[in-house]
């Protein structure tokens, strides 16, 4: 018989009652905030050890904590991947522990600390950055990456397909397609394909493995390179957990989107690691715009001893695409702006990286880190070959099996005489494709050292960095007649491209009290050819494969100075540099002479120059109200030269001066915190004005491929006589190309011109803007928190902007010219944490993305080739996070 059985009901309830609370009063809870010691940010997932009994929790995403310790318990020891143990001694007359302050190790990389810090930058950046932190990406759970990055002062987002694939990022004017003048890296190595020949953003990694984005600008940001010019972006990757953590997300949504992320890793004897898989689905925003991706990587961080450190990270990314560089026209655009009939299109990828680090501490205050990195990336764009058809024509030109299959929508419409669509181009009956496959590999060798020493008598910090750089590159284009659906086809562009680098920079930190003095000298020098492989191919006196190399050597020095003055909780700083924009493949091997590029003669030496800037700005950053409201406040001044290629098909004949300064500000107020419950507000606002100085610029597409409203034209004959001096215009009446000198044009003039140059400055156009430069562009958002409970919204408004230098507001009837209006999106989530059990952390979230549904014209990315991409549509998404 069991003591149960031998003792009625209401006396055993009373024992285990009597025994339960002996076990609580024999357990005593204790709290803190885990922070890292050096500029008091709180550090998430850190492990919390009682002794001896060895329970343990993780500090949340504030870094606190709540654990139960024993009576025989009689200490606290947390543990943090990259920091110095603590062990606290505990007693139960002192339950809060208050703050924690752990030690970074002299041997951490920046490459393995994500801090969970709300403030919203970094503070070991000296200048402006911005920093989303891990929180906010939660909470946000983004689609792509540039759903986070249009938030962020000064970067807009040239819109495309909707999933950052290929993004599209600008910052403080830039030219945004492809992100080719921004700096995109990945744990601090850059992305991109090929960042000096052919800087385009064809690879990005997926939102759902990014644990924070940094974007650094101002004299600091010449650490990095090649392209310095307005501003770089740093994708940060996730941290190995402290302890062993089996992680899975799943999301889905609207469109067939499907989201998993699976990972597991850990830390063990100092060593940590991570192995992690996502697997992404969509159907797209409009037809035939479906996107699949895997992405694999694996992490390693070890400290090796108390003075060395290894760091080891490999990835593969693989994707599948239905992606169009076209897109639709205005009609199209009002009429259905889901339609896409282009089903052939098709955008496949693959891509490996790996980065190794090493780093050694010979002396406490020295230290050398060796970085070696290597990427191979290659992709096939199979595109249909497409005109531009009157609405009205579409079904003759087609034909009706066609027009039954993929342009229905049009059937029993009325149309105007400007009303056009964008189809598959028929010849003798079928659709045809052309191919661009492009094959990258970049490699390279970087040596960092630090040194603390002292200079004038007060505490200095140099910095000196070396970097061994190759690329290589493969241009193929294919043409397929036989059918949209072909896969191979005849070569008709076949170039090669070689390039190496041998750069670094030197950099010493000056401390005298608050004040700061930051002296930076960053040096290029760049070796690079290229071959036509297909044209040397003709020849048959070949003599060697170094033959017909058309080479471009040229060395840069930038120098940079940032001063900082640290004032009460916050500092003001400014900084002075030189940045560039490295000569790619698409105007990288052009002779200029006295400002005129030409393509080069035969036997003329190529010498085009980088395109360069005087960048300037001025700021603070910190905290007021004890803490309540922290942000920043920056003006900046770019001045840029040797301006040649402004945007597709725009090219300065003569090189061009741009200059664009503005003011942007951030903040993130505590409006409330009392019980729990916590409320803040979130503002980002950028304003920004853009304005050609000079230079001559010729649009190759405005009168070759454009089909102009009668609005266009008559607002370009409008431009031109009320400044005929700045238009240089070429017509032809059926006896050649002939310069047209009349004072003032007219219609008639307009349909024979054939080209047209602009000039800028002295003598011609004073009011000019850049692309894609909104006066205004901000976000403001509320952000409620109470225990488990997360939930915001967030409204992002975008100015009016121009898309191309003649800076047309009207719109041409195939959409590739016009002014972009404005346009208001609004987000919202929601997020639960709870526990399942005592091992399993769990999240469930909805996410509405443009609630609203108010779907906008977001760019002309391609501008004649693409016409109109729309923006803006209502996306709903929901999961589930668990951590076991």
């Amino acid at each position: 018989m069991t003591l149960k059985q031998k003792l009625p009901f209401s006396t055993f309830t009373v024992l285990f009652a009597l025994f339960s609370n002996f076990l609580s009063f024999s357990q005593t809870k204790f709290t803190g905030k885990v922070v890292d010691a050096s500029d008091g940010q709180p550090l998430m997932g850190a492990q919390i050890i009682v002794a001896p009994s060895g329970k343990g929790t993780l500090t949340d995403d504030f870094g606190r904590f709540g654990i139960l310790a024993g009576r025989e318990d009689n200490a606290i020891v947390v543990k943090y991947l990259g920091y110095e143990d603590v062990e606290i001694s505990i007693s139960s007359s002192t339950t809060d522990l208050g703050t924690i302050e752990i030690t970074r190790s002299n041997t951490t990389l920046d490459e393995v600390i994500v801090s969970a810090s709300p403030k919203n930058f970094k503070t070991d950046f000296v200048g402006s950055n911005f920093r989303i932190n891990p929180v906010t990406l939660q909470n946000i759970n983004p689609l792509s990456t540039e759903e986070v990055l249009r938030t962020i002062p000064g970067v807009n987002i040239v819109g495309d397909m909707g999933l950052s694939n290929r993004p599209n990022i600008s910052i403080r004017g830039s030219w945004g397609r492809r992100s080719k003048k921004v700096l995109l890296m990945e744990d601090g190595t850059p992305s991109a394909p090929a960042p000096y020949i052919a800087p385009g953003a064809y690879y990005n990694p997926v939102s759902d493995r990014i644990t924070s984005i940094e974007v650094y600008k101002g004299a600091d940001l010449l650490k990095y390179g090649p392209n310095n010019m307005y501003g770089a972006v740093n994708y940060i990757t996730a941290l190995p957990p402290q302890k062993p953590t089996l992680r899975l997300k799943l999301t889905g949504g609207q469109r067939n989107y499907t989201s998993g992320l699976f990972s597991y890793g850990g830390t063990w004897n100092q060593i940590g690691g991570l192995v992690e898989g996502v697997y992404k689905k969509f159907d797209g925003f409009t037809d035939n715009s479906s996107v699949e991706i895997l992405n694999l990587n694996a992490k390693i961080f070890a400290q090796l001893s108390e003075d060395q450190s290894l760091y080891f990270k490999v990835s593969g990314q693989f994707e599948d695409n239905q992606a169009s560089l076209s897109s639709q026209t205005p009609f199209t655009f009002e009429t259905d702006y889901t339609q896409n009939p282009l089903d052939a299109d098709q955008f496949t990828m693959r891509r490996y990286g790996v980065d190794i680090i090493h780093k050694w501490l010979p002396h406490e205050n020295l230290s050398f880190t060796t970085k070696v990195y290597a990427s191979d990336f290659e992709r096939d764009w199979w595109r249909q070959v497409t005109a531009k058809v009157k609405a009205s024509e579409v079904q003759d030109y087609v034909g009706d099996d066609i027009f039954a299959d993929r342009y229905g929508y049009l059937a029993g419409k009325t149309f105007g005489d400007e009303d056009y669509v964008i189809v598959g181009r028929v010849q003798n009956g079928r659709e045809s494709t052309t191919d661009s496959r492009w094959i990258y590999r970049v490699s390279g060798i970087k040596e960092t050292i630090k040194a603390k020493w002292e200079a004038f008598n007060a505490p200095s910090e140099f910095e000196a960095s070396v970097n061994l750089h190759r690329e290589t590159f493969k241009d193929v284009f294919l043409q397929a007649d036989s059918s949209r659906w072909a896969r191979n086809g005849r070569t008709t562009t076949d170039l090669w491209y070689r390039l190496w680098s041998a750069n670094g920079y030197v950099r010493n930190e000056f401390h005298f009290g608050n004040l700061s003095a930051i002296p930076i000298l960053r040096f290029e020098h760049v070796d690079m050819y290229r071959q036509n492989l297909l044209a040397l191919a003709q020849d048959p006196d070949l003599q060697s494969t170094s033959e017909g190399r058309e080479p471009n050597v040229y060395d840069q020095f930038l120098p940079g100075l940032t001063l900082s003055h640290a004032y009460g909780n916050g500092e003001f700083y400014g900084s002075v540099y030189e940045g560039m924009i490295a000569p790619s493949k698409v105007f990288g091997f052009l002779v200029e002479q006295n400002g005129v590029v030409t393509n080069p003669l035969a036997g003329q030496s190529i010498n085009i120059d980088p395109e360069l800037s005087w960048n300037k700005e001025v700021g603070w950053r910190g905290s007021l109200l004890k803490n309540c409201i922290q942000g920043q406040l920056t003006y900046f001044h770019n001045a840029s030269r040797n301006f040649y290629a402004g945007g597709r098909n725009e090219v300065f004949s003569e090189l061009g001066k741009i200059n664009v300064q503005g003011i942007e500000m951030a903040i993130n107020a505590e409006l409330f915190n009392k019980n729990g419950h916590q409320l803040h507000f979130l503002g980002n606002v950028t304003y920004m004005q853009s304005k050609v100085k000079e230079g001559r610029l010729e649009d190759k597409d405005l009168f070759s491929q454009v089909i102009h409203s009668a609005a266009t034209q008559n607002e370009y004959i409008n431009k031109v006589n009320a400044n005929r001096d700045a238009f240089e215009i070429y017509v032809d009446e059926g006896g050649g190309e002939t310069l047209l000198t009349d004072t003032t044009i007219d219609a008639a003039d307009f349909a024979n011109i054939t080209k047209s140059v602009i000039t800028f400055g002295d003598g011609g156009l004073s009011d000019t803007e850049a692309p894609y430069t909104p006066k205004i562009n901000m976000s403001l958002g509320l952000n409620y928190d109470w225990k488990g409970l997360s939930s915001g919204f967030n409204v992002h408004h975008v100015g009016k902007q121009y898309t191309e230098f003649h800076n047309f507001v009207n719109e041409s009837a195939d959409g590739a010219i016009g002014e972009l209006p404005s346009y208001t999106t609004v987000d919202a989530f929601v997020n639960y944490d709870f526990n399942i059990g005592q091992k399993v952390d769990a999240t469930v979230f909805v996410n509405g993305k443009n609630i609203t549904d108010d779907v906008y014209r977001a760019s002309r990315l391609n501008r004649a080739t693409s016409g109109i991409f729309a923006g803006g549509f209502r996306q709903i998404i929901f999961g589930v996070n668990l951590k076991i």
